[in-house]
């Protein structure tokens, strides 16, 4: 195992994303996730790692409004995007989440920003996260799961019941991660450098 900054998370996982082409603003917020999951103790290389060979297939979707079983919405890339659509809109959204983990930190990231109360529940209606304002609130149990059918609505009011708080006290700022899986990460981050070049080179000022 190797300790890792969580900046270095973020900025490995940013350039990683970026050579396999998904758009900048994406892999910002993806390596802000990646951050925030790593910051609370919680795994995310190895479900990053999957995302982007499911993105390089075919096989995760993109699309909020477009996702089956077999192609699910990928919260690792479009969590961010997904939680202020319903943030914003008051609109519940319904479908085949992959990794949910990461649609709850893009819960908590935006709940402190705007101050709501956010509600992501299985497809029993069962809570797996909700929002407090400023406090979330995990049944951590489910932040294992692979793929599953969700409903991510505006609360009205906290509907935590028997799930845990997940205090910033967990938070740390340098995370241990699986050696091997770090160095494929940091393979990929290295194929976003540009080719030393004369023309690199004059473009760098030299």
């Amino acid at each position: 195992m190797l300790e890792v900054s969580s900046n270095q998370i973020y900025s490995e996982t940013y350039k990683a994303l970026r050579s396999i082409d998904i758009d900048w603003g994406i892999a910002k917020d993806s390596a802000n996730l990646c951050k925030w999951l790593a910051t609370h103790n919680q795994f995310f290389l190895g479900s990053i790692l999957k995302t982007t060979d499911l993105y390089k297939s075919g096989n995760i979707s993109t699309s909020v409004n477009d996702n089956t079983y077999d192609k699910p919405l990928s919260s690792a890339l479009m969590g961010m995007v997904l939680v202020e659509y319903v943030a914003s809109n008051y609109r519940t959204w319904e479908g085949y989440l992959n990794s949910p983990k990461f649609l709850v930190a893009a819960m908590d990231l935006i709940s402190h920003e705007q101050k709501s109360y956010l509600e992501l529940s299985d497809e029993n209606h069962n809570i797996i996260a909700v929002t407090d304002k400023e406090k979330l609130y995990v049944d951590l149990n489910n932040l294992s799961n692979t793929n599953m059918y969700c409903y991510l609505n505006v609360a009205q009011k906290n509907t935590s019941n028997n799930i845990n708080e997940l205090n910033l006290s967990n938070v740390s700022f340098a995370s241990r991660v699986n050696e091997k899986c770090w160095e494929k990460l940091k393979s990929m981050a290295f194929n976003t450098y540009v080719p030393e070049s004369d023309e690199s080179k004059s473009g760098a000022g030299y």
